[in-house]
C-alpha cells in the first residue's frame, strides 16, 4: 500500500482520489474548497494541508489548476517526491533558468504526465498494428465535445484538447506546427484545426471543437500498405491492408478503466519498473505545439 497525496480535487483529482482508494492505497488530499475536502473524506480519504515536506508520501497527484503546474512540480522536486501531473503540463513555457535543473530531475525521478489516450484499449491496438501499414503519409485526429459552459467559463479547446495533440506526437512521432487555424468566442477558444509536419515526412491534422453533438472522437492513419481507422468513443478499430485481410478490434474497456491503468503505471514506475506513459519531456512538446497555435490565434 502506497500514501499518495492528491493535490486540488476538482473531478479530475477526485476520480484518481476514489480509484486510489478502491485500489488498496491510502490517499491524502489538499484543496481550497473544504466542501471537496470532506465529499474526499466520504470516500474513505484524508484531508491534507497540502505541505509536502511534512508527510511521508510515496507519490503525489498534481490535479491542480493548470497554471499552478509548474509550481507543484517544482515542490515534489525539492522534496524528491514522484509525481503524476495533469494535462497540460503547464500553460506556460518553461521558465529558460528552470529548463536544465527540471531537465535532471525528470530523467531521475519517476514521474508521469496525465495523458491517458495511450491506455485506451484501441490506441494499444493501432500501435501494434502500425508497422503493418508501411511507410505512413498522413493521418488526422479528431475530438468534437459539445460543452454547455459559455465561453468564458471553460479552459480553451487548444490546451484543454491536448490529448490528441499528445496522441499525434505518441504514434507519429515528434512534430512542429505547419499551419492552424482558431475560432475565438467571447476571448476564448472553441474551434481549432492544426496542420502537423512530422519527422519522416508525414502530414497530420487535428482537430478540437466544443461545439459538436453528439460527441465524436476517432483517428485515422493512412499508410503505403494500407490503413488504421479508430472510433475511440465506441471503441472499435479497423486495419485494412492492401494485401493483407482487414481485421477488427473491439474494446470491452471504459474511461474510468484507463484511468485506474494510468494510476497503476505510475504506482509501478515509482516501484522502479518500466511502464507505459507520457513523461515531461513528451508532454513539453505538446505545451510547445498548444503555445505556437495559441500564437497563431492571437491568443496569449
Amino acid at each position: 500500500m502506497k500514501t499518495i497525496g492528491i493535490i486540488g480535487l476538482g473531478s479530475i483529482g477526485m476520480r484518481h482520489a476514489k480509484n486510489l482508494i478502491e485500489m488498496g492505497h491510502h490517499v491524502i488530499g489538499h484543496d481550497p474548497d473544504k466542501e471537496k475536502s470532506r465529499q474526499l473524506a466520504t470516500a474513505g480519504g484524508i484531508e491534507w494541508d497540502g505541505s509536502i515536506e511534512e508527510q511521508e508520501l510515496d507519490g503525489i497527484v498534481i490535479a491542480s489548476p493548470s497554471e499552478r503546474h509548474y509550481h507543484d512540480i517544482i515542490e515534489c522536486i525539492t522534496d524528491l517526491v514522484p509525481f503524476l501531473v495533469e494535462k497540460p503540463i503547464a500553460t506556460a513555457p518553461m521558465p529558460e533558468n528552470m529548463k536544465e535543473p527540471l531537465k535532471h530531475y525528470f530523467s531521475r525521478l519517476p514521474h508521469m504526465v496525465g495523458y491517458n489516450l495511450r491506455f485506451h484499449s484501441c490506441v494499444k491496438k493501432a500501435k501494434e498494428w502500425l508497422p503493418r501499414i508501411g511507410d505512413i503519409q498522413w493521418a488526422n485526429f479528431t475530438l468534437g465535445q459539445y460543452s454547455e459552459k459559455p465561453p468564458y467559463l471553460r479552459d480553451g479547446v487548444i490546451l484543454n484538447w491536448s490529448h490528441e495533440i499528445d496522441l499525434a506526437l505518441y504514434l507519429l512521432g515528434p512534430a512542429k506546427v505547419m499551419n492552424s487555424t482558431t475560432r475565438i468566442a467571447e476571448g476564448a477558444d472553441d474551434i481549432t484545426d492544426i496542420m502537423l509536419w512530422h519527422q519522416r515526412d508525414i502530414s497530420s491534422h487535428v482537430h478540437l471543437d466544443y461545439v459538436t453533438n453528439p460527441d465524436v472522437r476517432s483517428f485515422f492513419i493512412a499508410g503505403t500498405l494500407g490503413n488504421i481507422s479508430a472510433d475511440l468513443k465506441r471503441r472499435q478499430v479497423h486495419f485494412e491492408g492492401s494485401k493483407e485481410r482487414p481485421e477488427h478490434y473491439s474494446g470491452f474497456d471504459s474511461w474510468n478503466d484507463n484511468y485506474i491503468e494510468e494510476m497503476q503505471a505510475f504506482i509501478d514506475r515509482v516501484d522502479g519498473k518500466e511502464t507505459l506513459g507520457c513523461t515531461a519531456e513528451e508532454a513539453l512538446r505538446v505545451l510547445d505545439i498548444c503555445l505556437e497555435v495559441r500564437k497563431q490565434a492571437g491568443l496569449t
